[in-house]
């Protein structure tokens, strides 16, 4: 193996164990160390490779978010019933959540940020958030019409959303406090049927009551 073999190798084990330390303890919790040793690199590597413990969160930022891109795509363009379209949409975003198929989970990163914000994520997280909402109430809009103000559309998305993340975000306090079993990706083509049936009745009644008016 070339020396640039090793380096990239060396680099991606660095990536893929500190994605899955700061998901599970988050910036603050992790340290080098702890990556180091899952990687079997030492901590030099870190320097050499990202120079900062914050630049290689950013760079995990980056890269759980690809992951979910690549396995879960949302393609909000698809050609198809705007409330078809919003099942896939939620489907994707939970399967995203719920997957043991990536390396760390920029979800569960989010999560954390929400609770405990760190400025070693700079704006990272807000401009993805900010594109991915942008296009969900771009899509709440065309399902609930023109007359729906941004205020309430705003909060038809929030609605939605919250009730993807609650269903992960929490999994290990509802499986201990409530006795719930947590969720896996074999249950998640029902729960996001629910979660959209449930969101479009929600959606149509607001609209109703914009037609009373």
């Amino acid at each position: 193996m070339s020396s640039l073999q090793q380096k990239k190798t060396t680099k991606q084990k660095l990536l893929e164990s500190s994605a899955v330390i700061f998901t599970e303890k988050g910036f603050a919790n992790t340290s080098i160390a702890e990556i180091c040793e899952m990687a079997g690199a030492n901590i030099a590597s870190v320097n050499y490779h990202f120079r900062s413990k914050g630049a290689l969160y950013r760079a995990v930022l980056r890269y759980t978010f690809a992951q979910s891109e690549e396995l879960y795509p949302q393609n909000f363009e698809h050609k198809e019933n705007p409330e078809v379209k919003l099942y896939h949409v939620i489907l994707s975003l939970l399967q995203r959540i719920l997957s043991r198929d990536m390396k760390g989970n920029f979800y569960k990163l989010v999560a954390k940020e929400m609770a405990e914000p760190t400025a070693a994520s700079e704006n990272i997280i807000r401009d993805i958030i900010s594109r991915k909402k942008e296009r969900m109430d771009e899509l709440i809009r065309e399902i609930y019409g023109k007359n729906g103000s941004r205020k309430l559309i705003a909060r038809l998305t929030y609605s939605i959303i919250s009730q993807c993340l609650f269903l992960s975000y929490n999994e290990k306090g509802r499986t201990r406090h409530i006795k719930e079993l947590p969720l896996d990706l074999d249950d998640v083509e029902g729960v996001a049927r629910h979660i959209t049936d449930f969101s479009l009745a929600g959606i149509r009644y607001y609209r109703n009551l914009d037609g009373e008016k």
